[in-house]
Protein backbone atom coordinates (compact mmCIF):
# COMPACT_ATOMS: atom_id res chain seq x y z
CA UNK A 1 0.00 0.00 0.00
CA UNK A 2 1.12 3.75 -0.85
CA UNK A 3 0.68 6.81 -0.79
CA UNK A 4 1.47 8.05 -4.31
CA UNK A 5 3.21 6.42 -6.51
CA UNK A 6 7.01 5.93 -5.05
CA UNK A 7 6.23 6.95 -1.93
CA UNK A 8 5.62 4.32 1.18
CA UNK A 9 3.09 4.55 3.32
CA UNK A 10 3.82 4.82 7.01
CA UNK A 11 3.40 1.40 7.61
CA UNK A 12 5.43 0.36 5.09
CA UNK A 13 8.37 2.60 5.69
CA UNK A 14 8.13 1.23 9.63
CA UNK A 15 8.41 -2.32 8.27
CA UNK A 16 11.47 -1.55 5.95
CA UNK A 17 13.36 0.32 8.59
CA UNK A 18 12.92 -2.87 11.15
CA UNK A 19 14.45 -5.15 8.71
CA UNK A 20 17.29 -2.78 8.15
CA UNK A 21 17.31 -2.60 11.79
CA UNK A 22 17.68 -6.43 12.06
CA UNK A 23 19.95 -6.33 9.22
CA UNK A 24 22.66 -3.77 10.49
CA UNK A 25 22.48 -5.60 13.44
CA UNK A 26 23.05 -9.33 12.77
CA UNK A 27 25.84 -7.50 10.14
CA UNK A 28 27.53 -6.19 13.13
CA UNK A 29 27.16 -8.53 15.85
CA UNK A 30 28.56 -11.05 13.51
CA UNK A 31 31.85 -8.37 12.93
CA UNK A 32 32.28 -7.89 16.26
CA UNK A 33 32.11 -11.21 17.96
CA UNK A 34 33.58 -13.61 14.59
CA UNK A 35 34.98 -15.68 15.56
CA UNK A 36 35.12 -16.85 19.16
CA UNK A 37 31.75 -15.54 20.07
CA UNK A 38 31.58 -16.00 23.72
CA UNK A 39 34.98 -15.31 24.49
CA UNK A 40 34.15 -12.53 26.38
CA UNK A 41 30.25 -13.57 27.17
CA UNK A 42 29.37 -10.27 29.00
CA UNK A 43 30.39 -8.52 25.70
CA UNK A 44 28.56 -11.00 23.31
CA UNK A 45 25.21 -10.67 25.84
CA UNK A 46 25.72 -6.93 25.09
CA UNK A 47 25.76 -7.01 21.60
CA UNK A 48 23.25 -9.59 21.15
CA UNK A 49 20.98 -8.09 23.19
CA UNK A 50 21.25 -5.39 20.23
CA UNK A 51 20.20 -8.25 17.79
CA UNK A 52 17.32 -9.10 20.51
CA UNK A 53 16.17 -5.49 20.42
CA UNK A 54 16.05 -4.92 16.80
CA UNK A 55 13.99 -8.59 16.19
CA UNK A 56 11.27 -7.46 18.93
CA UNK A 57 10.73 -3.37 17.08
CA UNK A 58 10.64 -5.29 14.07
CA UNK A 59 7.64 -7.62 15.71
CA UNK A 60 6.21 -4.77 16.90
CA UNK A 61 6.40 -3.10 13.56
CA UNK A 62 4.91 -5.60 11.34
CA UNK A 63 2.24 -6.10 13.80
CA UNK A 64 1.55 -2.76 14.27
CA UNK A 65 2.09 -2.79 18.45
CA UNK A 66 3.41 0.52 18.35
CA UNK A 67 4.59 0.67 22.31
CA UNK A 68 6.62 -2.17 21.42
CA UNK A 69 8.53 -0.71 19.10
CA UNK A 70 8.93 2.53 21.22
CA UNK A 71 10.37 0.30 24.09
CA UNK A 72 12.95 -1.02 22.08
CA UNK A 73 13.95 1.65 20.23
CA UNK A 74 14.26 3.74 23.76
CA UNK A 75 16.06 0.99 25.31
CA UNK A 76 18.51 0.44 22.06
CA UNK A 77 19.00 4.56 22.59
CA UNK A 78 19.80 4.08 25.93
CA UNK A 79 22.67 1.39 25.33
CA UNK A 80 24.16 3.49 22.36
CA UNK A 81 24.65 6.28 25.00
CA UNK A 82 26.12 3.84 27.96
CA UNK A 83 28.24 2.02 25.57
CA UNK A 84 28.98 5.14 23.70
CA UNK A 85 32.82 4.00 24.47
CA UNK A 86 33.32 0.38 23.36
CA UNK A 87 30.21 -0.97 21.71
CA UNK A 88 28.11 2.62 21.02
CA UNK A 89 29.38 3.14 17.32
CA UNK A 90 27.52 -0.01 16.54
CA UNK A 91 24.47 0.43 18.27
CA UNK A 92 23.76 4.37 17.59
CA UNK A 93 22.89 2.99 13.76
CA UNK A 94 20.53 0.38 14.91
CA UNK A 95 19.13 2.83 17.57
CA UNK A 96 19.10 5.27 14.72
CA UNK A 97 16.80 2.77 12.79
CA UNK A 98 14.86 1.97 14.94
CA UNK A 99 13.40 5.72 16.06
CA UNK A 100 12.80 6.10 12.97
CA UNK A 101 10.81 2.62 13.16
CA UNK A 102 8.97 4.19 15.79
CA UNK A 103 8.00 7.36 14.61
CA UNK A 104 6.50 5.60 11.12
CA UNK A 105 4.76 3.08 13.36
CA UNK A 106 3.13 5.92 15.24
CA UNK A 107 2.31 7.88 12.10
CA UNK A 108 0.86 4.31 10.65
CA UNK A 109 -1.68 3.74 13.57
CA UNK A 110 -2.99 1.21 15.35
CA UNK A 111 -4.38 -2.20 14.05
CA UNK A 112 -7.33 -2.53 11.75
CA UNK A 113 -10.67 -2.44 14.39
CA UNK A 114 -8.80 -0.77 17.43
CA UNK A 115 -10.59 2.51 17.10
CA UNK A 116 -14.04 0.32 16.23
CA UNK A 117 -13.42 -2.03 19.32
CA UNK A 118 -12.94 0.74 21.62
CA UNK A 119 -16.32 2.56 20.27
CA UNK A 120 -18.47 -0.14 20.52
CA UNK A 121 -17.30 -1.18 24.13
CA UNK A 122 -16.43 1.92 25.33
CA UNK A 123 -14.84 2.40 29.21
CA UNK A 124 -16.06 4.37 31.82
CA UNK A 125 -14.00 7.56 32.87
CA UNK A 126 -13.59 5.34 35.77
CA UNK A 127 -12.03 2.14 34.18
CA UNK A 128 -9.84 4.54 32.41
CA UNK A 129 -8.66 6.22 35.59
CA UNK A 130 -8.12 3.08 37.68
CA UNK A 131 -6.12 1.23 34.80
CA UNK A 132 -3.95 4.51 34.31
CA UNK A 133 -3.03 4.38 37.76
CA UNK A 134 -2.44 1.11 37.59
CA UNK A 135 0.04 1.77 34.75
CA UNK A 136 1.90 4.67 37.03
CA UNK A 137 1.97 2.24 40.17
CA UNK A 138 3.49 -0.71 37.70
CA UNK A 139 5.87 1.70 36.32
CA UNK A 140 7.06 2.66 39.61
CA UNK A 141 7.23 -0.98 41.21
CA UNK A 142 9.19 -1.57 37.75
CA UNK A 143 11.57 0.89 38.29
CA UNK A 144 12.34 0.41 42.01
CA UNK A 145 12.86 -3.30 41.22
CA UNK A 146 15.42 -2.98 38.28
CA UNK A 147 17.13 -0.34 40.70
CA UNK A 148 17.10 -3.08 43.41
CA UNK A 149 18.50 -5.91 40.87
CA UNK A 150 20.61 -4.21 38.51
CA UNK A 151 22.15 -0.82 40.05
CA UNK A 152 22.19 -0.93 44.27
CA UNK A 153 24.10 -4.50 43.71
CA UNK A 154 25.79 -6.01 40.84
CA UNK A 155 24.06 -8.94 38.50
CA UNK A 156 27.68 -10.53 37.84
CA UNK A 157 30.96 -11.24 40.02
CA UNK A 158 34.19 -10.69 38.62
CA UNK A 159 36.04 -13.16 36.42
CA UNK A 160 39.69 -13.41 35.78
CA UNK A 161 38.68 -14.58 31.95
CA UNK A 162 35.08 -13.60 31.45
CA UNK A 163 34.59 -17.11 29.75
CA UNK A 164 30.84 -18.47 29.53
CA UNK A 165 31.07 -21.29 31.92
CA UNK A 166 33.11 -18.34 34.30
CA UNK A 167 30.26 -15.87 33.55
CA UNK A 168 27.42 -18.03 34.03
CA UNK A 169 28.83 -19.43 37.63
CA UNK A 170 29.76 -15.71 38.77
CA UNK A 171 26.09 -14.27 37.90
CA UNK A 172 23.58 -13.15 40.69
CA UNK A 173 20.81 -15.22 39.37
CA UNK A 174 17.97 -13.90 42.30
CA UNK A 175 19.39 -10.27 40.85
CA UNK A 176 18.90 -10.65 37.28
CA UNK A 177 15.14 -12.38 38.36
CA UNK A 178 14.47 -9.29 40.35
CA UNK A 179 15.40 -6.89 37.53
CA UNK A 180 13.75 -9.18 34.94
CA UNK A 181 10.24 -8.65 37.18
CA UNK A 182 11.33 -4.75 37.15
CA UNK A 183 11.47 -4.48 33.43
CA UNK A 184 8.86 -6.22 33.25
CA UNK A 185 6.41 -4.82 35.25
CA UNK A 186 7.93 -1.36 33.80
CA UNK A 187 6.71 -2.53 30.48
CA UNK A 188 3.26 -3.14 31.09
CA UNK A 189 2.91 -0.19 33.03
CA UNK A 190 4.24 1.96 30.12
CA UNK A 191 1.93 -0.36 27.68
CA UNK A 192 -1.08 0.53 30.19
CA UNK A 193 -0.57 4.20 30.54
CA UNK A 194 0.09 4.33 26.75
CA UNK A 195 -3.46 2.28 25.93
CA UNK A 196 -5.95 4.38 28.61
CA UNK A 197 -4.23 7.43 26.25
CA UNK A 198 -5.11 6.08 23.13
CA UNK A 199 -8.55 5.28 24.49
CA UNK A 200 -9.44 8.44 26.03
CA UNK A 201 -7.85 10.25 22.66
CA UNK A 202 -10.55 7.73 20.61
CA UNK A 203 -13.48 8.68 22.85
CA UNK A 204 -12.52 12.23 22.64
CA UNK A 205 -12.38 12.80 19.27
CA UNK A 206 -15.58 10.58 18.75
CA UNK A 207 -17.55 13.14 21.21
CA UNK A 208 -16.53 16.15 19.64
CA UNK A 209 -17.62 14.63 16.23
CA UNK A 210 -20.66 13.87 17.76
CA UNK A 211 -21.11 16.95 18.90
CA UNK A 212 -19.94 19.07 15.60
CA UNK A 213 -23.22 16.88 13.88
Amino acid sequence: MTLAIGVPSPETASRQSSALAVVAASAGAFALLYPDPFADAFFAAWVLSVVGLAVVAAVGAWTNRTPLVWVAALLTTGLAILGMMSIGLFVAPVALLLILTAGFSQAAGPREGVRESILTDPPSARELLLKALAGVGAVAAGVGLVYFGAVARPLFGACARETLSCALAKTHWGAVAVTLVGLLSLCLGVWLVWRQSYVARVLGSARSGYRAK
